[in-house]
């Protein structure tokens, strides 16, 4: 059964798209309907269209792979039984102790850059955020449709302001005022997009900020918090926690990793490429990530021997450790 608070944010993303669409339509006359019909038409579809596609393709879980499955969850605990090797061999970030991460509450190993939503109730590769108008979260697979989303929206929301302030500036330029009053859904519909527009730009130069960095957002708000406990406990190697072991070195590089590698997998809602080249195998499928190449030798090096060290000695239990990527 649909939940309300998973289909009013749907709902109100259509209504919101259908009434602005319709206005414009009927109340902006800046340009010819024969102009204005097709682009408002095209541009309220391909949003939409991303928006459910981003619903749909999910972000991705571990549970989407089987060998991550926990058996027994006191043997994890008490390090008896370990991840599957092609994970630990690949794995660069581990617990404070040294553990391979673990949820508890999921049962399933977490490959780098997985964290367990609250509110999804479940483990999410790669977990950028969780959406409430989306009624999910953003994660490996639906990030660059989520991307889209916005900048669609922002492009949508640009139009509609420009339509409506040259209607609006017609009417004062030519003392229209005077003699009729100014149309109140064109009113609703400037306010609307100026908002919408504001509030847009803003999330979508924050969003493509964090992909040109290569950086999630729950990973920019680790490390300002590792360098806040570091400026209390007076961390000399605080530095080594701001390192991004996942930014490959240029902004283009991790707009590609991300965004895909042609013009088309930027521009339309569609399935980055290397995605499908590694439908039989685990890279690009959200369990492994790329490093720069810089630090990518002595990561895999630091990896290997702690996936030894810890096959040959039972840890303490650490399912209630933080994370931090494994640089010493």
């Amino acid at each position: 059964m649909v939940s309300v608070t998973s289909l009013f944010p749907k709902v109100l993303t259509v209504t919101l798209f259908a009434v602005t669409g319709y206005l414009c339509l009927e109340h902006v006359d800046v340009l010819s309907p024969c102009v204005v019909d097709p682009i408002v038409f095209l541009m309220v579809s391909l949003a939409l269209y991303t928006y459910f596609r981003v619903i749909n393709v999910g972000p991705g879980y571990p549970s989407d792979f089987p060998a991550l499955k926990v058996l027994d969850m006191s043997a994890a605990e008490a390090g008896t039984e370990l991840p599957p090797e092609y994970l630990t061999k690949r794995s660069l970030t581990v617990k404070k102790d040294g553990r391979f991460r673990v949820c508890q509450s999921c049962r399933y190993w977490k490959p780098d850059r997985c964290h367990h939503c609250s509110s999804c109730d479940r483990c999410i590769l790669k977990m950028d955020h969780h959406c409430p108008w989306i009624a999910g979260c953003v994660g490996f697979r639906n990030q660059k449709l989520f991307i889209q989303f916005l900048l669609y929206t922002t492009a949508y929301a640009i139009f509609v302001l420009s339509m409506t302030s040259v209607q609006l500036y017609r009417w004062f330029y030519n003392d229209k005022f005077q003699e009729e009053l100014i149309s109140g859904y064109l009113l609703f519909l400037w306010i609307f997009s100026l908002v919408v527009f504001i509030a847009m730009t803003l999330f979508s130069a924050f969003s493509v900020s964090q992909v040109l960095k290569n950086q999630t957002t729950i990973e920019m708000y680790g490390v300002q918090r590792w360098r806040n406990q570091a400026r209390i406990l007076g961390d000399q190697q605080a530095s080594l926690h701001d390192v991004n072991i996942f930014n490959l070195g240029s902004w283009r590089k991790n707009w590609d990793e991300v965004m895909g590698h042609t013009l088309y997998e930027w521009l339309l809602p569609i399935t980055v490429y290397k995605h499908h080249l590694g439908g039989h195998s685990l890279d690009n499928q959200g369990v492994f990530f790329r490093v720069d190449l810089q630090l990518n030798q002595s990561i895999l090096e630091s990896a290997n021997l702690q996936e030894r060290l810890t096959r040959r000695v039972t840890p303490r239990s650490s399912l209630d450790v933080d994370s931090r990527p494994l640089i010493r």
